[in-house]
């Protein structure tokens, strides 16, 4: 009841002020891998436990995106394999990276984003593969950043990518 209320005011308010408001799911987030092949992942509306499947060449640079809000802290995490769906207390949505885990990147969402459809931020982060690579290696990628939730501000997962050497 109380939260159809904040939803119905929230939109009043919105359409009164002329503005229009980010469409945006507490605790979700975005995280896409983008190469010559396409895109995998999320754009900013879903998370479950089953990595999106991308295929990727040796010697290609892929671009890791996270779509969050603007100047908050992200990290993008790697391993060969994303087959757990481990919680942790305090945050949000599940780790789906196996172990080890190895940090490609951490920083701050840098980038505004006209697109309303989610936080408002985007952070880009560039991924080049090695020549060399063998066909049939397999590395998924997840974020994690600080995203508000329906109970604040908390960290959170984005869905996996999980990339195939062609």
């Amino acid at each position: 009841m109380a939260l159809a209320r904040i939803l119905t005011t929230s939109a009043l308010v919105a359409l009164c002020s002329g503005s229009i408001t980010a469409q945006v799911r507490p605790g979700i987030f975005g995280h896409l891998v983008m190469g010559v092949n396409g895109t995998a992942g999320e754009f900013c509306f879903v998370f479950d436990c089953t990595p999106r499947p991308f295929t990727a060449h040796a010697g290609e640079t892929l671009t890791l995106q996270v779509n969050a809000p603007f100047q908050t802290l992200f990290a993008i995490g790697a391993s060969f394999g994303a087959n757990s769906c481990v919680s942790f207390p305090q945050v949000g949505n599940m780790l789906v990276l196996d172990q080890p885990v190895v940090v490609l990147m951490a920083g701050m969402v840098s980038h505004q984003s006209p697109i309303l459809a989610c936080w408002g931020g985007f952070e880009q982060v560039s991924l080049p593969l090695p020549a060399g690579l063998p066909s049939g290696l397999s590395f998924a990628t997840q974020a994690a950043a600080e995203v508000p939730t329906l109970n604040g501000t908390a960290p959170v997962f984005s869905v996996a990518v999980q990339t195939t050497i062609l």
